[in-house]
Parts: structure tokens; C-alpha cells; sequence
């Protein structure tokens, strides 16, 4: 399985013996814990002497052994990095692990003392796995080690849980925080280019050397016996946001089962998650140290957010919708943007793709805004649909007009003078548009529901409208479903549609990309200033170099783009979601 949100819920599903066991070590005193003096556990391959400080249970042990690796870019730190790194040694002491905070080599600039070799890949790797072996062999270590790292630590572990050789140098469990492990990730990022840096850095080349940036990372290393991993992220982690995404997408390629996933919402990075993942992060490190698989956590329904903006009470939000079985697909759409007349009215287009019916449920929504603190509404939509040949094949003013109990409860509009239809549509393109019904103007929502996911798919959704400024920027949702992670591509398209009869297109459009938590994940302004090659393999790049796109592989869950005007201009613009994997 995909994405796997953690919830406290799940964690309870451990054996009630293996959680007593886990909390009552937590709970121990942190002052009883001893902390012994720097050791040596081995000399790298340049002889460069390695040592780890060790953080020591109560009681007699041995104990099972995990190791704590520093991050510092690849090129710096050491087993006491800051205070959040010893609260973690600490806390795992206290938890009944006997915790070595490990010493490696580092790259250029860094170096430890007798230090030859330059520390780029493998040689923090290698040192690494000394510690594993070290562990296992230590006489307070009962044979059995795991590790937590953070950033270049969180690397650390998933190459030394996804490579080697089980029950040696190849860890038996691991946490990692805020983890690097796709380097050839060059998506747009607000980090994107210090990532970059230090990632060619510690490999010794430049971007543009593919091979050897995938020789270096984990998820192109990791085999079927990829030991059991939790992987922590924060919504605005300085670790470029799609880390997480292609290790699980990895993961789940090799039909691996046994990993969870979490995104905390905030700007944490590495150890400084670790207080709010301890519990969860101990607990999951005793279920494996005890052979106790992780059980695996169900990917939630999802909420078709209306709008998963950092200001989301800009929108209701429209009622849940069945989760499919596992597979990579769109689900429902809805798109806020200003509805004026003539060419400017809402234009929501559609392809429904595979061999068999789908049915599914559109609506248009204008005074229930009001309840959101919009005042300019559009108090009266029209919402028609259309097929390919430009047939009109259904229609509504007001659903209130519709016949009692033909709307299910949990998508029936709250206002009688909105629109709704439901059908099902054969295998093709389809166009809805939402306009007044008096000719006036307002902000309005297009909502398309897919109620059978598990038959066909949608596989592009676009949606046509004036785009203004402040409230009346479009803001298009959508939802990936499944439990698989999805390739999309998402356009902003304004300039190309004057070969349309457009007159007042929006001449240069930008594209933001934000997640279910409001979270900023993507954004670009001229599609060909970044990921223009990804762009282009698609096949369907944009027509005019002012018009925004982003490709990229998202988890799934809630999405919002939005799409403004770079020099605050007004004009009519196309925001599009196409689903790669369906093309």
C-alpha cells in the first residue's frame, strides 16, 4: 500500500503485552540513564578512527542496539548534533534500546580527525554498516539492531535497511526523519537547488549524471527484503516534499508492506520531529525487535476538500466519498473561480477513459458560500453537460426542481437554488458549464464526483474561468485516490487560448500547487524555467512559454492549484489536471 497516514489508532493494534513493555521503559526516569564516555566501534577503510557514544539502559542486558545518525548535510555533525539528536538517544535508553550515536566519515568540506579519503559516497554508507556489525557484535547488544536518523542520518538508514545482508550488516528496523532518498529528484522546490548541491556533493558529480545519483540512492537499491521502515516528513520540511513519495512509491513497486508513513504539519526538520514521533517511532522499533509485524495502515477516505487552500473556509466542504480499491486514479474535482457571461462563464471539461459506464455527480454551488465569508456570490447557477459532438445531454437550475430522494443525502446542496446532476457517462470527453441563470456575476464552485471509481477512470479534468484577484483567483481541488501514487501533470494555460476566441485570456498565469494540509508543494510561473524535459515527455507541454505546468508523483490525498496572474492582471485562464498514468 501507498501513502500510510498514521494514526494512534493503528499503533494501538499492537499487542497489548508489547505496548506495556514499550511505555513502561518510556516511562522511566531520563535521569537514570547513563551516559558512557566516546568509544571506538571500528576503523574505516582509510583508517580513519570511528567512535559512538553510548547511551545505556537501567538494568542488566543485553539489550536490542539502535543506532543514532546525525544529519549535517552530508558534510557535517557528529553524535551530539543539538539537543533534539541526545533527547532522541536518550529517550530510546529510556525505552529499554541501548543507544550508539555513531561517528562516519564526512564529505568535503567536513572531515574527522584521520580522516584521507574525501567521505563521498559510499564511504558514510560503508561506515555505516561498521556500526551494524559493531552493534551486533557489542555484548550489551542481544544481536538485534535498528537505527534512527535524521536528513543525511535518514538516508543513512534506508540504504542500510534496503541493502546488505540480514542479520549482518543490513539493519533489522529503522526510523528516518526527514530523509534524502531519490537524488535525482530535480522537481520544483522552494529548496530544490541547496538539495541539489549537497546531494551531488556527497556523490562527487554533477546533476546531470543520472547513473551515478541512482547508484547512490535508496530507491533504486532497496530489494523485496527491505527491512521494516517509518518514514516521518514535515508538510514544510526543508527535505524537498517528494522524498517521501518516491521512497513509498519504491516501496510499494517491490511489494513491500511493512512501512509507515507520516506527515507532520510545520517547518520541522530531522531530530526536531523526534518529540512528536517518539512514542509512535518506539513503539514501531519494539514491534520489529519483537517480530511483531507493523500492521499495515488502511490509506483514509478521503474528504473531497472543495478547496485545500491555506484558506480553506473559503469553500464548504462537500461530503465523503467511498475510497476505491488500490489502484492510481483521479477522483473528484471542484474549482472556485468567478463566473461572469459570454465567454467567461465556468467551463469544466472532463474524459471518463476504459470500457465500461461510469457513473458520476456534478454540482454547481453559489449561495452556500456565503457561509464561508464570501459575499459575492453567484446567487443563481445554471449547470448544463455536454458530450463530445457539443450535444446538450443534461441539465438544472435548481435542485430543488429534482424529484424527493433523487440526491443522496451526502451530496444533496444546501441551498435550493443550486445545481446538481448525476449520471453515467460512456467512455469519453464531456464538457459541463455553469453559468447565471439572470446573466449576473459571482464566485461559484464546479464539483465533479466520481461514484465509481472502481470502473474506468477519470483521467484529465480542466476547468475554464475568469481569474481576478484575491477571492476571485481560480482555485481548482482535486483528490488522488487509490493507494497507489499518482503522475500527474497540472497546466496553467492562459495566452494559447486566443487561437480559441478568447480576447481576454490571461496573458501570463501562474501555477501553485499546495497538499491537504495548505502546504506550498510546488510552483512555477514559465513552464520552461524548470522540469522542462519532464514537461515535455509527457507529450502535452504547453503551447506558450508564459503558460505554467508542474509534473510530479503525488501520494494520495487532497490537492489544490491555484492559479494567479504574475503581474496582478485580470483575463480568462485553464487550469488542468491530466493523470499520466491513465494516458
Amino acid at each position: 500500500m501507498f501513502y500510510k497516514l498514521l494514526s494512534r489508532a493503528v499503533t494501538q493494534t499492537i499487542s497489548i503485552a508489547l505496548a506495556t513493555f514499550v511505555f513502561t521503559f518510556f516511562a522511566s526516569p531520563a535521569n537514570a540513564i547513563g551516559t558512557e564516555p566516546s568509544e571506538l566501534y571500528a576503523n574505516a577503510s582509510d583508517g580513519t578512527p570511528l567512535h559512538w557514544t553510548v547511551y545505556t539502559p537501567e538494568g542488566t542486558g543485553p539489550w536490542p542496539a539502535v543506532l543514532v545518525i546525525h544529519g549535517g548535510l552530508f558534510k557535517g555533525g557528529n553524535p551530539t548534533s543539538g539537543p533534539d539528536l541526545v533527547a532522541c538517544s536518550r529517550d530510546l535508553a529510556a525505552s529499554g534500546f541501548i543507544a550508539f550515536s555513531i561517528e562516519y566519515r564526512l564529505a568535503p568540506p567536513g572531515s574527522l580527525p584521520g580522516q584521507v579519503s574525501d567521505g563521498r559516497f559510499p564511504d558514510q554508507s560503508d561506515d555505516t554498516r561498521l556500526a551494524v556489525l559493531a552493534a551486533r557484535a557489542d555484548p550489551r547488544c542481544n544481536g538485534k539492531v535498528g537505527a534512527v536518523g535524521g536528513s543525511a542520518g535518514g538516508y543513512e538508514v534506508a540504504f542500510t535497511a534496503g541493502t546488505g545482508t540480514p542479520g549482518q550488516d543490513r539493519i533489522d528496523v529503522g526510523v528516518c526523519l526527514s530523509g534524502a532518498y531519490d537524488f535525482t529528484d530535480h522537481r520544483p522546490d522552494p529548496n530544490l537547488q541547496s538539495f541539489i548541491d549537497n546531494s551531488t556533493n556527497y556523490v562527487g558529480c554533477d546533476e546531470n549524471d543520472i547513473v551515478a545519483l541512482q547508484n547512490a540512492s535508496p530507491v533504486y537499491l532497496m530489494d523485496s527484503a527491505t527491512s521494516p521502515l517509518f518514514f516521518v516528513h514535515s508538510s514544510e520540511d526543508t527535505m524537498p516534499y517528494n522524498q517521501l513519495g518516491d521512497v513509498s512509491r519504491a516501496l510499494d513497486a517491490l511489494g513491500v508492506t511493512n512501512y509507515w508513513s507520516q506527515t507532520i504539519q510545520g517547518t520541522a526538520h530531522a531530530f526536531a520531529n523526534w518529540e512528536t514521533v517518539r512514542e509512535t517511532a518506539i513503539t514501531f522499533l519494539a514491534a520489529a525487535f519483537a517480530g511483531v509485524p507493523p500492521p499495515p495502515t488502511p490509506t483514509p477516505t478521503p474528504t473531497p476538500s472543495s478547496s485545500a487552500t491555506p484558506e480553506p473556509s473559503a469553500t464548504p466542504t462537500p461530503p465523503p466519498v467511498v475510497e476505491p480499491s488500490p489502484t492510481k486514479l483521479l477522483l473528484n474535482v471542484s474549482t472556485r473561480v468567478r463566473v461572469e457571461g459570454g465567454s467567461s462563464v465556468m467551463i469544466g471539461g472532463f474524459i471518463v477513459t476504459g470500457e465500461v459506464p461510469k457513473k458520476v455527480a456534478l454540482r454547481a454551488i453559489g449561495p452556500s458560500l456565503a457561509g464561508s465569508g464570501l459575499s459575492d456570490f453567484l446567487a443563481d447557477p445554471v449547470l448544463e453537460l455536454y458530450d463530445s459532438t457539443g450535444d446538450l445531454i443534461a441539465q438544472n437550475d435548481n435542485c430543488s426542481s429534482l424529484p424527493a430522494n433523487s440526491i443522496p443525502a451526502n451530496l444533496k446542496p444546501t441551498n435550493g437554488l443550486e445545481s446538481f446532476i448525476s449520471t453515467t457517462l460512456s467512455p469519453g470527453s464531456y464538457t459541463a458549464v455553469l453559468k447565471s441563470v439572470d446573466n449576473t456575476s459571482g464566485v461559484a464552485l464546479f464539483e465533479l464526483y466520481d461514484l465509481d471509481p472502481t470502473s474506468s477512470r477519470i483521467s484529465n479534468i480542466s476547468t475554464r474561468g475568469e481569474v481576478e484577484s484575491g477571492n476571485d483567483i481560480m482555485i481548482g481541488g482535486f483528490i488522488v485516490g487509490g493507494n497507489d501514487p499518482t503522475k500527474v501533470i497540472v497546466r496553467a494555460i492562459g495566452p494559447s487560448l486566443t487561437a480559441a476566441g478568447i480576447s481576454n485570456a490571461l496573458t501570463n498565469p501562474v501555477l501553485s500547487l499546495f497538499d491537504g494540509n495548505g502546504s506550498l508543494i510546488f510552483t512555477n510561473d514559465d513552464w520552461k524555467t524548470s522540469q522542462q524535459k519532464q514537461i515535455t515527455d509527457t507529450g502535452i507541454p504547453p503551447a506558450d512559454d508564459r503558460e505554467s505546468a508542474i509534473v510530479a508523483t503525488l501520494t494520495p490525498g487532497n490537492y489544490t492549484a491555484m492559479v494567479s496572474s504574475a503581474s496582478n492582471a485580470t483575463g480568462v485562464a485553464l487550469v488542468e489536471v491530466y493523470d499520466l498514468e491513465a494516458q
